[in-house]
């Protein structure tokens, strides 16, 4: 459960900021990387709310395109 504390938020942001350039570096080493949601909770080892919030700011930022199919890809 995340709590609202300044520590709690400030945590929960360095997590993400963290897991979010973790998903850049894997697009980057393998550039056929297509995953979809779910696989991407695996590979990285996160849950679905998480792993959402981080692949939906890598698509509005222009470094992922979600294809009709569900699968998340580099631009």
């Amino acid at each position: 459960m995340l709590r609202n504390t300044p520590t709690a938020v400030q945590t929960e942001s360095e997590t993400i900021r963290h897991l979010t350039k973790r998903v850049q570096a894997e697009y980057s080493e393998m550039p056929g990387l297509s995953v979809t949601m779910p696989q991407a909770q695996r590979l990285l080892g996160i849950d679905p709310e998480t792993c959402a919030v981080i692949l939906r700011t890598l698509v509005v930022r222009g470094f992922l395109r979600r294809t009709p199919r569900g699968t998340y890809i580099r631009v």
